[in-house]
C-alpha cells in the first residue's frame, strides 16, 4: 500500500499496517493537502498536473478577491484618512477571507482530485461484473472535471472583473488591498502545517495503544480534522 491507501486505513487496519513514523505520515498528508507541496512536489498521485497548476492559480486569485469583498466602508476611511497600515484592524477580514477561499477549495477539490476514482478502480477485481462499474466511475470522474474547468472559468472571469474595478474605483485602497492579500496568501500556505500537525499528532497518539477503545475514538476524531 502506498502512503494514500495507509493514510485512509481504518483503526484496526493502520494498527496492524501502518509501521510509518510520525514524520513520515506528517509529510505524506502535506504533500497531498498542502496546495504549494502539492502542485509542485507531488508526483505519480494519479492527480493531472495541469489541473493540479490551474486550481493553484484559482485559489491566490480567491484569496485577493475575497479580501477584497470583505473591505468595509470603516475600513476603506482609515484607509484613504492614513498611509499606515494597520495589521491588527485588518486581521478579521484577512480570517473570514481565509474561511472563505477554504470553503472554495473543498468545492474544487471535490471536482479536480482523481486520485479517489483512480483508488476506487484499482481495488475492483479483473471481472466482467464490474467492468461497468469502472465504466461508471470514469464517467463520473469526467464529468466532475468538467464541472471544474466551468467552475474556474468562471471563478477567474469574475475575478478578473471585480479586482479590476475593485482598484480602479478605491485607488487609494489598493497598498493595503495588496498587503491583505499577501498576508492572506502567505497564511494560507502556514496554516496546513498547523492543522494537519494536530491530526497526525492525535492519529500517532491513538496507534500507540491499539488496544484501547479510547483510542479508536481519537483516531476517528483525527480523521474529522480539518472540519473543511
Amino acid at each position: 500500500m502506498d502512503n494514500f491507501q495507509l493514510n485512509n486505513l481504518s483503526y484496526i487496519e493502520a494498527c496492524r499496517y501502518d509501521k510509518r513514523s510520525f514524520l513520515k505520515i506528517y509529510w505524506s498528508v502535506l504533500m497531498r493537502e498542502h496546495i504549494l507541496l502539492f502542485t509542485f512536489l507531488s508526483r505519480n498521485d494519479y492527480n493531472l498536473f495541469y489541473i493540479k497548476i490551474e486550481r493553484f492559480l484559482v485559489l491566490l486569485c480567491t484569496q485577493m478577491a475575497m479580501n477584497g469583498l470583505f473591505f468595509s466602508d470603516e475600513s476603506m476611511n482609515k484607509a484613504n484618512k492614513s498611509d499606515d497600515y494597520n495589521f491588527v484592524q485588518q486581521l478579521p477580514k484577512i480570517i473570514f477571507s481565509l474561511i472563505a477561499t477554504h470553503i472554495i477549495e473543498v468545492l474544487l477539490c471535490y471536482l479536480s482530485m482523481t486520485d479517489i476514482a483512480i483508488y476506487k478502480i484499482k481495488e475492483l477485481s479483473k471481472s466482467k461484473r464490474n467492468e461497468e462499474q469502472i465504466v461508471d466511475t470514469i464517467k463520473c470522474m469526467k464529468r466532475k472535471l468538467v464541472g471544474f474547468f466551468i467552475a474556474t472559468f468562471l471563478l477567474f472571469l469574475f475575478y478578473w472583473y471585480f479586482i479590476s474595478a475593485f482598484c480602479a474605483v478605491y485607488q487609494n485602497t489598493q497598498k493595503t488591498f495588496l498587503l491583505d492579500s499577501l498576508i492572506g496568501i502567505i497564511v494560507q500556505f502556514i496554516d496546513p502545517f498547523f492543522i494537519y500537525g494536530l491530526k497526525i499528532i492525535l492519529r500517532h497518539v491513538s496507534m500507540t495503544k491499539c488496544s484501547n477503545q479510547k483510542c479508536g475514538c481519537v483516531y476517528k476524531t483525527s480523521d474529522l480534522i480539518p472540519i473543511f
